[in-house]
């Protein structure tokens, strides 16, 4: 897809820190560059009026997703709920974007062709990768019976359903008077006099604004450090939120309330609010996304909601 040079100020970015990111928050000086982390493909979407742009992180350029309605991933006038799905196969971990009906549960039922618009992810073109969609009628078993098609619908739906079993352990984690809004399970390498070692944590946005993170312990959830609360964030609702992985270190925590993305970051400390970004600094004036995923070309086992 072509991408559009936003109308703010879209310069190389001089990446220092945190995963490519700035040591401050945001000021909302359009004469700096960006700063996002590097590397990411990111869709916002406003579940409202269902305006849509995708925003490269590398070339900081966004695109408007729905002004081609011969594109699979056009919205205009749908409603709908964006999330990832890194898709295990063979060949690796192939990072998707499914953009799931806002009704859909797969509490109550599984999966079909009629629950999505669209599958996205990564196409290659003459050694080119760009983002492109399958339309959700590809997977109409009236359309195209292929197998591959009905096994792909199957292993989305498992891994749905694991999420939401992990969404249950960790609302169950949380202290009493708190609900979980969104989490995302962090796989991260630390490094400690001279060993490597894999860990997980468990980050999780409450009702309230507050981050949680989580570590396993004895077969159970257990806080691993004190919670901490987002500039500007005093409640949260999964549907107007995401958790997106950053970089190795961190990840983005999106909030509709406050209109800004917040980079929750770890080296070798705990976990913190590191920066922040006005979504009006690098989308056009006036949109205000009620929904944010992302994804990278490389392979990753980390998982959000």
């Amino acid at each position: 897809m072509k991408l559009q040079a936003a109308a703010l100020l879209l310069t190389g970015a001089l990446f220092v820190g945190c995963g490519g990111s700035s040591n401050s928050t945001d000021t909302g000086d359009t004469n700096t560059p960006i700063d996002l982390p590097d590397g990411l493909t990111m869709v916002f979407f406003d579940n409202v009026n269902s305006t849509q742009y995708l925003y490269d992180t590398t070339t900081e350029q966004y695109e408007d997703m729905n002004s081609d309605s011969t594109q699979n991933y056009d919205m205009t006038g749908k409603h709908g709920n964006p999330v990832v799905w890194f898709h295990h196969t063979d060949a690796g971990v192939d990072q998707k974007i499914v953009m799931l009906s806002d009704y859909f549960d797969v509490t109550t039922t599984l999966l079909t062709y009629s629950e999505f618009h669209y599958l996205g992810h990564f196409h290659e073109e003459n050694n080119v990768k760009s983002f492109a969609a399958h339309s959700n009628e590809e997977f109409n078993p009236a359309n195209n019976p292929s197998e591959t098609k009905l096994a792909a619908l199957e292993t989305l739906n498992a891994d749905l359903l694991e999420q939401e079993e992990i969404r249950a352990e960790i609302a169950t984690a949380l202290p009493a008077g708190e609900t979980l809004c969104n989490f995302f399970v962090f796989d991260h390498e630390e490094h400690e006099e001279g060993a490597t070692q894999e860990s997980t944590a468990h980050i999780a946005l409450s009702g309230t604004g507050m981050v949680y993170v989580f570590s396993e312990a004895d077969g159970a959830l257990a806080q691993s450090q004190p919670p901490f609360a987002l500039e500007g964030v005093s409640s949260c609702h999964s549907s107007m939120s995401d958790i997106v992985q950053a970089s190795d270190y961190g990840v983005l925590i999106f909030s509709a309330q406050s209109q800004k993305i917040y980079l929750v970051d770890n080296h070798g400390i705990d976990f913190h609010q590191h920066s922040s970004w006005d979504i009006n600094r690098f989308l056009p004036a006036g949109f205000a996304p009620t929904a944010l995923t992302s994804i990278t070309e490389e392979s990753t086992g980390a998982h959000d909601h």
